[in-house]
């Protein structure tokens, strides 16, 4: 068991003892997870299984080390990490350690060590697999942000490789008209929560992240193909409550692609063609409608979709950037140059805004 964080060489001895592996490849990134719970191994795969049949030619590979035991580090004097504009409370510390930084989940006691190699997690892992999987996807997007890509908070689909991606501050919707969208059984999944994108001669490219869907209850209850994610109480509870209270709850769900909407239905690239911003309200009396954007003279209509890299971002150097940093307005708007951008504004109405999204095509 490792009881002091910050002796690396008791760290190090540490690993020795995740003698069971699982290779994860991501488009370029290949990550070899190394545990000392077959079980954790087992979670990760069932939980990837809707990317295991993307084919990838892996250029980068990583080691990265899960260790099942109770938490650590909690004597420390940790650094706070800045939260997002509109969020309270003490959610995750730093500890910034020789090549490397000690990321603290304060609400689970995980904690996780960020370096360019040997990578590790350590706390109760399988109470807390969903962190597990976040601590993967970052190696992904410190990959791409090193070279050169955009962070963006947005989710997306795509059709033949052409993305569209939707994006929203948290609690927008971005998630539930995703999947209201993948109802046309020609569009694919792309991501949930983040975006990556790069403008190039041939287009902007857009990655996505191997992270499943994960909703609100609400966003089951009112889809008929998702409905049975949820226990039929819970059901019965969430039906008694009015639109605006279930927009209000906090209580993840994932949705498995592979088992919900078939095989073959996720992809992790394409080129950006079009992004929609949402700017609806559950209070508003307008109809639904969506308009074009002119980034030129609009382009803080692009602000939900900015988002920091985090604590997790290490660059190419071995550097971590000021917590705070976060890209400009102008740089987003210079990097959807070649994108159509729309706004979806007036009242929330999911079934009404995927044929507007259709009437696009």
């Amino acid at each position: 068991m490792i009881k002091t964080l910050l002796n690396m060489a008791h760290v190090d001895e540490g690993t020795k003892h995740c003698t069971d592996t699982i290779r994860l490849v991501f488009a370029d990134l290949a990550v070899t997870v190394h545990a000392n719970e077959p079980m954790l191994l087992a979670a990760l795969a069932d939980y990837y299984r809707s990317y295991t049949s993307i084919e990838a030619q892996a250029t980068v590979a990583l080691d990265l080390y899960v260790i099942e035991q109770e938490a650590a580090g909690e004597e420390l004097d940790w650094l706070a990490v800045p939260r997002e504009e509109g969020k309270q409370g003490r959610k995750e510390g730093y500890i910034d350690v020789a090549g490397g930084r000690w990321i603290k989940k304060f609400k689970t006691g995980m904690a996780f060590l960020q370096r360019p190699q040997k990578l590790l997690a350590i706390g109760p892992c399988a109470a807390n697999l969903a962190q597990i999987i976040n601590f993967i996807n970052n190696q992904f997007l410190n990959l791409y942000l090193r070279h050169d890509f955009t962070l963006g908070h947005a989710s997306a689909f795509s059709v033949n490789g052409a993305v569209t991606a939707i994006a929203a501050g948290s609690g927008g919707g971005k998630s539930t008209l995703m999947l209201r969208c993948l109802e046309n059984p020609a569009r694919h999944f792309l991501t949930n929560d983040r975006i990556l994108l790069k403008k190039t001669e041939q287009g902007t490219k857009a990655m996505g992240l191997a992270k499943l869907p994960r909703v609100n209850p609400g966003t089951l209850l009112h889809s008929d193909r998702l409905r049975h994610i949820l226990p039929e109480s819970r059901q019965q509870a969430l039906a008694q409550m009015t639109q605006a209270e279930l927009w209000s709850i906090e209580e993840k769900y994932d949705v498995q692609i592979e088992d919900d909407y078939g095989a073959g239905r996720v992809d992790l690239a394409g080129n950006l063609e079009r992004l929609i911003m949402l700017d609806w309200s559950l209070n508003s009396d307008e109809p639904t409608q969506i308009e074009a954007v002119d980034l030129s003279s609009e382009p803080d209509a692009i602000e939900g979709l900015r988002k920091r890299p985090g604590p997790f971002f290490q660059g190419k150097d071995g550097a971590f950037i000021d917590l705070n940093a976060i890209r400009s307005v102008s740089h987003y708007a210079s990097e959807l140059s070649q994108v159509a951008v729309y706004r979806l504004k007036g009242k929330i109405d999911f079934d009404y805004a995927y044929e507007l999204i259709a009437a696009l095509d």
